[in-house]
């Protein structure tokens, strides 16, 4: 009976740490420093909008999906990167499935304390390079 409790007890904890509040984690809000496409398409991976992200990429060249992807520079790094560093995982999967050589992302576990993250957004000025 007290293996089951104990069962039951950590199973809660784990699904309650995975639903952890958007609050502890850093905000981030992303501010375009000019209309292309390709500054959109950087804003949207960090933001974490897949869908925006593949959007954009249409309005590029569908054709040239992969090339884009590997070619764009988001505040001088590449998508894939980008979407990391600010914690935009979805953004990130997409963007990094598609990247080669040294665009691509090598995953790696980190333990960062979320509680100690700030409130307030932090503010991202995004450029392109291409």
């Amino acid at each position: 009976m007290k293996r089951k409790l104990l069962a039951g007890i950590a199973v809660s904890a784990i699904v309650a740490g995975s639903y952890a509040p958007a609050s502890f984690a850093q905000q981030y809000k992303f501010v375009a420093t000019d209309n292309s496409h390709e500054t959109q398409f950087c804003v949207k991976a960090g933001n974490n909008d897949v869908k925006g992200v593949k959007n954009m990429l249409r309005k590029m060249g569908i054709h040239d999906r992969k090339v884009n992807i590997n070619n764009i520079r988001c505040n001088d790094v590449s998508p894939a990167k980008f979407a990391y560093t600010y914690h935009a995982n979805s953004s990130f999967n997409f963007l990094n499935k598609h990247s080669v050589g040294r665009n691509k992302v090598k995953a790696s576990v980190t333990i960062r304390d979320v509680a100690k993250a700030d409130q307030a957004p932090k503010i991202i000025y995004v450029s392109t390079a291409n």
